[in-house]
């Protein structure tokens, strides 16, 4: 009986929110995945086990969606140590893929991916070519993605994408009645579970996203846009700043 080839080896870096699942979901699949968890500042951009990693790897995630500088950083280490031919996917939740290849110096091998946690078998990932990409990488990512069972959606390049975009706004929005005193969080969840047959209220989701992650989106789109469409409730930014950011600390909206 002949042995089954080796599959590629896999890098994934970043928030443990979304390397986590990523990391388990190729090894279901029988790749050699590489998880290293990288948040908050400094990243782990300088780590001798993260140049290692990198050089070894057909394919490279970098899902750190803030802070920024702390992104940058780690994307410029991974373009650095990854060989010439391996794509690079980049969470870009709170920046354009456009943005995160400028700070590469092979922008052809960068695409754009957004999705939010948990991720599992058939969620939903959009894909993002920057303007400098490259077919043959975006190919080539979308293969990895599809092999682990993720379900692909091809949008345009901007910041957040569409479901994260358009889930953060219901999340501020919901947040803004709250803090007018509208309804309970309980009860507004309730009126959107029944009233638009979405599988969760939007302040139910907030948590499970994390409410630090959906006011970084909600801010990387105000700067973005300059509309004040995406100005975030001073209530979702006052939980944040006491840590009651949902699911992780086991307090946002409801306790966990």
């Amino acid at each position: 009986m002949g042995t089954q080839p080796l599959k590629e080896r896999i890098l994934i870096v970043g928030a443990a929110a979304f390397a986590e699942d990523l990391g388990g979901l190729f090894l279901e699949q029988g790749y050699p995945a590489a998880v290293l968890i990288c948040e908050g500042e400094p990243p782990l951009a300088l780590s001798p086990d993260l140049q290692a990693e990198a050089r070894s790897a057909a394919l490279a995630l970098e899902v750190l969606p803030f802070p920024l500088e702390s992104k940058r950083m780690l994307i410029t280490t991974l373009d650095e140590a990854l060989s010439p031919e391996a794509p690079l996917l980049s969470l870009c939740l709170t920046v354009s893929a456009t943005q995160v290849a400028s700070w590469t110096r092979r922008p052809g091998r960068v695409v754009g991916f957004a999705a939010l946690p948990p991720l599992t078998r058939e969620a939903p990932v959009e894909l993002a070519v920057p303007l400098a990409g490259d077919s043959a990488a975006l190919k080539s990512a979308r293969a990895y993605l599809e092999r682990i069972g993720l379900r692909i959606e091809m949008v345009r390049d901007t910041v957040g994408m569409v479901l994260p975009r358009i889930l953060c706004a219901l999340i501020n929005e919901a947040a803004f009645a709250v803090m007018e005193g509208i309804a309970t969080p309980e009860d507004i969840d309730t009126a959107m579970k029944l009233g638009t047959n979405y599988p969760r209220g939007p302040l139910e989701w907030g948590d499970l996203i994390g409410l630090d992650l959906v006011v970084a989106i909600l801010d990387a789109l105000e700067a973005e846009h300059r509309n004040g469409i995406y100005r975030t409730a001073p209530l979702l930014r006052q939980m944040v700043r006491a840590g009651l950011v949902g699911r992780k600390t086991g307090k946002g909206f409801y306790s966990w």
